[in-house]
């Protein structure tokens, strides 16, 4: 069974893989933990691992969701550890052959249910360089090979531009993009142009200097009014809200606790109404 990829919490893996010595055993616990609270997506990278270990990340989300078949693990290629602080990009149809062929390795499985092409933007413009973002007609066109020949199911496009996803959707169907895009922010062309094309959006670090920021209540006063008559947290009504923003959103948070992840999986049946609404907008 193939989840829904609009109006859902997905859990990102970065923090699993990124953060040293980050346990094992917790982060199964925490993967298991959104699960059972009702997450059904689920996003790796071949960029979120240890020094030497590029299919960590997948193996985790593999052994903690091992027998179930209500789950979707997305995942990401041509983007790359290479030391202790430094990564590449590497958007090559062989590249990207061979990531996908590693990710189905890693995740123990036929085919993937979701591959991004993870820097749309290039090896250029992530190393702090200027200039237009890359063509990413070669990139698709080597993906749709692969989606032909059953190794990928859904094509998808991270860090992507207006301009790329109209060039991709030119060459094959776009699954999904994911792009980050945080509550509070400014309407966003990439969300409007998904929007009109009906392609799935994934805005990812939906609370980058919310999650964890003290100062939360003093940037969003009306929503944690709110939060605090309904007994939820802030940050749960924040995700609801960015949700509500638009039928083609989805949503990818990070967790490190167990509580975490069921909390921000508990945004996805918070009740939506218009003095949610209002005080939605007013703290935008």
């Amino acid at each position: 069974m193939t989840p829904p990829l609009t109006g859902q919490v997905a859990l990102g893996g970065a923090a699993f893989s990124l953060v040293p010595d980050f346990p094992g055993e917790t982060a199964v616990a925490v993967i298991r933990a959104a699960a059972d609270a009702g997450v059904r997506l689920f996003d790796a990278a071949r960029a979120y691992a240890p020094v030497g270990d590029p299919t960590h990340n997948e193996r985790l989300f593999a052994r903690a969701l091992a027998g179930r078949d209500d789950v979707l693990i997305g995942t990401k290629g041509g983007h790359f550890r290479t030391g202790p602080r430094e990564w590449d990009v590497d958007n090559s149809p062989a590249r990207l052959r061979r990531d996908v062929d590693d990710s189905l390795r890693a995740l123990g499985a036929d085919r993937l249910g979701l591959f991004f092409v993870h820097r749309a933007d290039g090896r250029e413009r992530f190393r702090g360089g200027t200039g237009d973002p890359p063509p990413v007609g070669e990139a698709v066109a080597a993906l749709e090979e692969l989606r032909r020949a059953g190794k990928v199911a859904g094509i998808g496009l991270s860090n992507a531009t207006v301009a790329q996803v109209d060039e991709a959707v030119a060459i094959a169907p776009l699954a999904a993009v994911q792009n980050n895009l945080t509550v509070g922010t400014a309407d966003d062309p990439v969300l409007r142009r998904c929007e009109e094309l009906g392609t799935p959006f994934f805005a990812y670090a939906p609370l980058r200097g919310v999650a964890l920021g003290d100062h939360v209540a003093a940037r969003f006063p009306a929503t944690a009014a709110l939060a605090a008559r309904r007994g939820v947290s802030v940050q749960r009504l924040l995700l609801r809200g960015l949700l509500a923003s638009s039928p083609m959103l989805s949503v990818v948070v990070g967790a490190g606790r167990e509580a975490t992840a069921v909390d921000s999986a508990e945004a996805m049946a918070e009740p939506w109404d218009d003095e949610a609404q209002a005080v939605y907008a007013d703290d935008r």
